[in-house]
């Protein structure tokens, strides 16, 4: 199995659903515009990651040559911190990341700005998350993979922590809400990862009803 990521540039914000239609596409080039970022992020991963690594270390597959569009191939055991460095590349060029597998785009789009992020211990940062990414947030939870944290770009955010490492104790689920970066953060705790689920739906569709469905305290950290 491997891990795939795909690379390119765009002048304005795209949604996740055009990014895939563009990679079902992907070999016909005229669908990417060429930008000199592309290539510059080819040669920094191959200086990261060299070609003498393919079949035995990271890579999959070569990377193509292309300035308009790049498909990136890793080894699954290696997806991880292939796809970290990669995202973090894309950034740093303002180029368009976009995961196929789990429907996943970051934008680096000028002018793009999104509304929600959702963050967790261990999975890779998802924009503006669907309703299906929030509830696989919450359900995938774990004793390594311990948070899923929503943050609307306010500052204000959402989050749903399980296990010891998130200060809950067996079975149970804490959610916390912070109202800003110097608001007033509540935690309550819950057994039902529905609620969990719930907790998340409701703050990003600005909902106010989890604060009467808890028993919340008051955090002083």
């Amino acid at each position: 199995m491997s891990f795939e990521l795909y690379v390119w540039h765009e002048p304005a914000p795209i949604s996740a659903d055009i990014a895939e239609a563009k990679v079902r596409r992907w070999a016909d080039e005229q669908m990417f515009t060429p930008h000199e970022s592309v290539s510059a992020l080819r040669a920094e991963l191959l200086r990261r990651f060299p070609l003498s690594d393919v079949g035995k270390g990271v890579w999959d597959r070569p990377p193509n040559e292309s300035d308009a569009v790049l498909a990136l191939s890793c080894v699954w055991s290696r997806a991880g911190e292939f796809g970290e460095a990669v995202r973090d590349l894309a950034a740093a060029y303002g180029l368009v990341c976009y995961e196929p597998r789990s429907h996943i785009l970051d934008p680096n789009a000028p002018g793009d700005r999104a509304a929600f992020t959702l963050t967790s211990a261990d999975w890779p940062m998802v924009h503006d998350p669907d309703d299906d990414q929030l509830e696989r947030a919450a359900r995938g939870l774990g004793s390594d993979n311990f948070y899923a944290l929503l943050e609307r770009s306010d500052g204000h955010f959402a989050q749903v922590g399980y296990g010891a490492s998130a200060g809950a104790p067996p079975g149970v689920y804490a959610l916390e809400h912070r109202a800003g970066r110097d608001g007033e953060h509540v935690r309550a705790e819950t057994p039902e990862v529905a609620e969990a689920i719930r907790f998340l739906l409701e703050f990003r569709a600005g909902e106010e009803s989890w604060r009467t469905r808890h028993a919340w305290r008051l955090l002083s950290l």
